[in-house]
């Protein structure tokens, strides 16, 4: 009799030690489509395991991510950052495709609703971070005059850079603000498009185009370009950088930090000291 409950002891917690693992295994487990849970992301963190982040950002915030990078990772050494930078309409498409992002930091608000409206981000989990303005920039050593969008038709400019309207949000507002003056039409003979916006101020610094649209806060860091005029902001829509965690992401907790950095007092003063202003939100 002794033995028979010693044994029937033994089985049952056998039985029960089976079923909390079972049920520990279970409660840790994401789907594909699923957000790794939180508390084994953070377990990571807390175990000196080194979590990686890419981040998919316009390329108008290459600089002030760099700075961005080197400061968060200071506050969490076992945080490493990857960034892949582009036109936000290329980076949209790539997220919509599957491609690794944990956060989206787009230069225009549609590429961020696309992926919010196709559930690829929680409207909860993005906001409105940054506003920008629109510039039109010269070669810092060229000697045409170009003081407003009309200038823009004299014969000495030959070759004006913009982004490909459908994909590169500043070569979308460059469009809106031709378009309003009357001149997208006539202009499409000097029209140079570029893959994303650093690279129309690539052409513009080389030489290889006489004038170029771009966010001021690419012109303000180049020494081989500068402003020629601001656009006038009634002419586009305005401009500004939504950022939000993807939902496929499989560092949430991890993910959650870095959002919560790029919307604190700190890095908007990195931001800031780069030409970016706040954009207002909730």
């Amino acid at each position: 009799m002794f033995n028979f409950v010693k044994n029937g002891s033994a089985l049952c917690a056998l039985l029960a030690f089976g079923l909390l693992a079972a049920c520990g295994s279970n409660a840790n487990t994401a789907g594909p489509n699923e957000p790794a849970a939180e508390s084994s992301a953070s377990s990571a963190e807390a175990s000196g395991k080194t979590v990686e982040l890419t981040v998919s950002a316009a390329a108008s915030l290459t600089d002030a991510l760099s700075d961005i990078e080197r400061s968060f990772e200071a506050a969490h050494p076992n945080i490493r950052i990857g960034f892949n930078f582009g036109a936000s309409g290329a980076l949209q498409q790539q997220v919509e495709h599957g491609a690794p992002a944990d956060l989206f930091f787009s230069a225009a608000a549609k590429n961020m609703q696309a992926l919010v409206d196709g559930g690829y981000i929680e409207a909860d989990r993005q906001t409105d971070l940054l506003a920008n303005s629109l510039v039109v920039i010269v070669p810092a050593d060229g000697t045409a005059t170009v003081a407003q969008e009309s200038d823009l038709t004299r014969d000495a400019i030959k070759k004006i850079a913009v982004g490909i309207p459908e994909s590169v949000p500043a070569g979308s507002y460059a469009k809106e603000a031709l378009t309003r003056a009357a001149l997208w039409d006539e202009l499409q003979p000097k029209l140079v498009q570029a893959k994303d916006v650093r690279q129309v101020l690539q052409y513009v610094e080389t030489g290889n185009a006489d004038a170029g649209f771009v966010y001021r806060t690419d012109a303000i860091g180049s020494e081989s370009a500068r402003i020629a005029f601001e656009v006038d902001p009634d002419a586009y829509s305005a401009i500004r950088y939504p950022v939000g965690i993807v939902k496929t992401t499989k560092h949430a907790a991890e993910a959650e930090l870095l959002y919560d950095y790029l919307l604190s007092p700190e890095a908007g003063e990195i931001f800031e000291s780069y030409g970016f202003a706040a954009a207002g939100r909730p």
